[in-house]
């Protein structure tokens, strides 16, 4: 108990810091000059579904681990739940878009890819409200089955318990069918992710052949390119290690949970203008 209790409070403890201060620097860099770069406001995108998701289950899942149980009635609970849902949904799809878009970046100026090159950027607002849209449809059973959980302890049939929430399915069918969506809608955007990964890698692969070390633009979207590999590792790493965990256990959530604390970090270390931003604010308050 003692552990997993230390192990959620540092998730939330990391990850919910490093978050915001991700969304601070994006936005200090926005009003400085106007605008996000494509690329930059994606990554702000992915750290506000990360905050929402660690927001939701990260902080009830570190009261659960503390001792506490009844803290949410049901409607908090279809909110909560349905957030998180959502929150996780839309992290595995935006994270399959930066790959997609940071692919698109990276490729040859063909006839093809240069018409891409220029729809992509002005579409990704358009893009990240559509995989919402969609991920409503993923996620609307969270509404109708969320309740708070019962203090008799009894845990009815064909039931999700979250402990500080549960949710009941109507029947065996809906169950099944619930878990396949969620598992295909994985299995999907991995994928998605897999394959923007091994043409980046080619490309860039064969940047180095023909130029022997890429230099100004290349280089920048060499750097760009290597951060969105490393993130797409990161999903896929604790994506896979929670799948193989019990469906309803600590170990699968916190797994689960590791992504949306780690990717902020992850952030900082590999975009430089928010490392040289953040240097510059730490100066500025010791000067201060």
């Amino acid at each position: 108990m003692v552990l997993k209790a230390v192990g959620f409070i540092c998730l939330v403890a990391v990850g919910i810091p490093a978050n915001l201060s991700v969304l601070l620097l994006f936005c200090q860099l926005h009003f400085s000059r106007g605008y996000l770069q494509p690329n930059d406001f994606i990554l702000s995108n992915l750290a506000t579904i990360n905050l929402a998701v660690l927001l939701c289950r990260g902080i009830p899942q570190t009261l659960v681990a503390l001792g506490l149980r009844h803290f949410f009635n049901d409607q908090g609970c279809k909110a909560v739940i349905t957030c998180y849902r959502m929150g996780r949904a839309m992290s595995i799809c935006v994270t399959a878009l930066l790959g997609c878009y940071q692919s698109v970046s990276v490729a040859p100026t063909t006839h093809r890819w240069a018409v891409l090159k220029r729809w992509l950027p002005a579409h990704l607002p358009h893009t990240i409200i559509l995989l919402c849209i969609l991920n409503i449809f993923d996620c609307y059973r969270a509404i109708l089955d969320s309740q708070a959980p019962l203090y008799n302890g009894s845990i009815p049939e064909y039931t999700l318990n979250l402990e500080f929430c549960i949710v009941v399915f109507p029947g065996s069918q809906v169950y099944m069918v619930n878990g396949v969506i969620y598992t295909l809608r994985d299995v999907f955007f991995v994928a998605v992710m897999v394959l923007a990964a091994a043409y980046m890698l080619l490309v860039l692969y064969r940047h180095r052949q023909q130029m022997k070390g890429l230099r100004g633009a290349s280089r920048a979207s060499a750097g760009a390119s290597q951060a969105v590999l490393l993130l797409n590792a990161l999903w896929g790493y604790t994506l896979s290690v929670s799948r193989v965990m019990p469906a309803v256990s600590d170990a699968r959530v916190f797994f689960a949970s590791c992504y949306s604390a780690l990717c902020p970090v992850l952030i900082l270390a590999t975009n430089r203008r928010l490392a040289r931003n953040l240097r510059c604010f730490t100066h500025a308050k010791k000067a201060g």
